[in-house]
């Protein structure tokens, strides 16, 4: 319970104290004001004893330690004889204890604390700095993942010893914790030999091997032993990158398709096993998820990708050939030049009834001669200004025309336009687009669209990634397909494949998730990846390594990067990423040669095919028929 404040006043009486808790007191002081537990805005000092004949001496530390403490420094919150509760912020903890069992019952309540404190402790019973009861305190505090901690002896002599282990050193190995000296009071000088009292101890793991729960996906993690072990993808490159930092080796534990699909239950109970007995984290775009409230058995990194949800539809039927001839003018234009023609006939046929002596016949054929850059016969040129005048404006209307026609003409068979495809989600929804997705994803896709029908989803048998060329290879069709898919996916499938120009990306975001690590709940580790993760987003590495694997939503098709394609096996045992057959890599390198094919000239074919088949037809009537 908190000291009350009659408890305070009574702290001021130094006349109690004792000549040898004196050098003691003093000691511990000058740890707090001189280390980074000065910059906590709390101190909280726990005292906890096993043997109540250690009470008292503990008592008097306290109380001297107290008036010693200058009273302008951070506050103090003190617990006798109690447990201490889990604080998610860096912190300062003094113990003052007699033994092992007094230090453990003051952590039986935490399963870990994040080495989120600077902690000094005082043990009064033992006097060898290297005894087997410091050894088990030390152990007890590594799984505790209490890092930051000076534990101070008092050996035969006097002398005061600061006692602190390595659990990744040259010396004494990996994961080997051993008592190590860091620190000596002199009595005679009156302070520690050394001003570092808490040595960092994680910067290094000396090639100490850290063993990551994951699984093979493009674009986030591909193994490839065949290239000395090294690593492909976002994930796989911030694995390298952290281990070439700390100087760690990276193992591996394999994750099965059942503890992937398991990884999608909210309780977590599958990361209690996997960091129970087989690995230190875990990778595998993980999202984020808020655990206030809930004990789960993991913690999570700061995230490392934002990872957007978003709908990839196939191009539905294309215009035909004959309706794209149409497509240079606007419908408005080419109702003006419908209008301008038809008010020409009946011109003609009006001036024919009341002049017909001098109306040149068959006047259309020689305008369209005309506008198709042909010449008129002498005779046939007009003779009047108001006529010249005329015939002048519709050569240089059907010129503006004809080049106007030509050139959009060229671009426009160039190109395998499309219908408009949906800009937003409410356009797919309301078209009744058939929606393919993981099983996994549908609870929370549903929380996150409601007016989304049951019977518009299917789900995927493998991946979104494999589904990609299936889609592509339904554009062209009147069907109305989507697939909800992680972006990193398809714009890996864009780096690719050229087969991405058959899909459409609707740029509106259903909604964003944070991939993470996860590791053991409140684990030391869970600071040393934020802290790698923040350096490599500093410094731009995590941009970097995303635009090699993934192309950016607004880059156009023709400005993508191409890779090479990264092959790996999926969870059922097939190849992950997705090949093209032969006929359809000659169709993507048809297009890339910049070469009109027989698709786009189609129209022009058939309608000068047609034309010579009418002439001919109309030449054999001219000659069966009678004059």
């Amino acid at each position: 319970m908190k000291l009350s404040l009659l408890l305070l006043a009574g702290f001021l009486i130094t006349e109690s104290t004792s000549s040898d808790d004196s050098p003691l007191a003093d000691a511990l002081v000058q740890v707090v004001m001189n280390s980074e537990m000065a910059h906590q805005r709390t101190l909280y000092i726990h005292t906890q004893i096993s043997a109540p004949a250690a009470g008292y001496h503990l008592e008097e530390l306290l109380t001297r330690f107290l008036v010693l403490l200058p009273s302008t420094m951070q506050a103090r919150r003190i617990h006798l004889q109690q447990q201490m509760d889990y604080k998610p912020y860096v912190h300062g903890v003094l113990l003052l204890v007699d033994d092992l069992p007094a230090l453990a019952e003051i952590y039986r309540h935490i399963r870990a604390t994040q080495d989120l404190s600077h902690t000094l402790i005082y043990m009064s019973m033992p006097t060898d700095a290297y005894g087997e009861e410091i050894q088990l305190s030390l152990r007890l505090l590594y799984r505790l993942s209490v890092l930051n901690v000076g534990v101070v002896v008092r050996p035969p002599g006097g002398q005061l010893l600061m006692v602190s282990y390595f659990p990744f050193s040259a010396l004494h190995g990996c994961q080997v914790i051993s008592a190590s000296v860091v620190n000596r009071y002199q009595k005679d000088s009156g302070g520690w030999i050394s001003p570092v009292y808490f040595p960092p101890k994680l910067g290094n793991f000396y090639g100490c091997r850290l063993t990551c729960a994951t699984w093979e996906d493009m674009p986030y993690l591909v193994w490839r032993p065949e290239a000395g072990g090294s690593f492909v993808g976002i994930e796989g490159a911030l694995l390298q990158f952290m281990a070439e930092n700390l100087n760690f080796s990276v193992g591996l534990y394999w994750m099965n398709k059942e503890e992937v699909l398991a990884t999608f239950d909210e309780s977590g109970r599958i990361f209690d096993e996997i960091f129970g007995h087989y690995a230190d984290f875990s990778l595998g775009g993980f999202h984020f998820k808020p655990s206030e409230g809930s004990e789960i058995p993991y913690s999570q990194s700061t995230y490392y990708f934002m990872s957007h949800i978003m709908l990839v539809t196939n191009l539905q039927s294309s215009y035909s050939a004959y309706e794209k001839l149409a497509f240079p003018f606007s419908p408005d234009l080419w109702r003006m030049i419908g209008v301008v023609l038809i008010l020409a006939c009946l011109l003609q046929m009006a001036l024919r009834r009341l002049h017909g002596d001098w109306v040149i016949r068959y006047a259309q054929y020689q305008l369209l001669v005309v506008s198709l850059g042909g010449n008129l016969p002498e005779r046939l040129l007009p003779r009047r200004m108001p006529a010249r005048l005329a015939l002048t404006t519709w050569l240089l209307g059907s010129l503006v025309l004809r080049s106007g026609y030509q050139s959009g003409m060229y671009q426009l068979l160039r190109q395998d336009t499309q219908r408009n495809p949906p800009q937003t989600i409410a356009e797919v929804l309301a078209q009744r687009f058939t929606i393919q997705l993981a099983e996994v994803n549908e609870a929370r896709i549903r929380a996150s669209l409601p007016e989304l029908h049951p019977d518009q989803l299917v789900h995927l048998e493998g991946s979104e990634l494999q589904a990609m060329p299936a889609l592509a290879r339904r554009s062209g069709s009147s069907e109305r397909v989507a697939l909800l898919t992680p972006y990193e996916y398809f714009g890996y499938f864009r780096k690719v494949h050229p087969m991405s120009r058959r899909l459409h990306l609707v740029r509106e975001k259903i909604y964003t998730q944070q991939l993470a690590f996860y590791v053991r709940r409140h684990s030391h580790l869970v600071g040393v990846l934020n802290t790698q993760i923040q350096h490599a987003h500093s410094h731009g590495f995590l941009e970097h390594w995303t635009r090699r694997y993934v192309s950016a939503v607004d880059v156009p098709d023709e400005a993508v990067a191409r890779i090479a394609s990264t092959s790996y096996n999926t969870l059922d045992g097939v190849a992950g990423d997705p090949s093209l057959s032969e006929s359809e890599e000659q169709q993507v390198d048809a297009v890339r040669q910049n070469v009109l094919s027989m698709r786009e000239l189609a129209a022009l074919f058939w309608l000068i095919l047609w034309a010579n088949l009418g002439a001919v037809l109309v030449f054999l009537l001219e000659l069966l028929l009678p004059k």
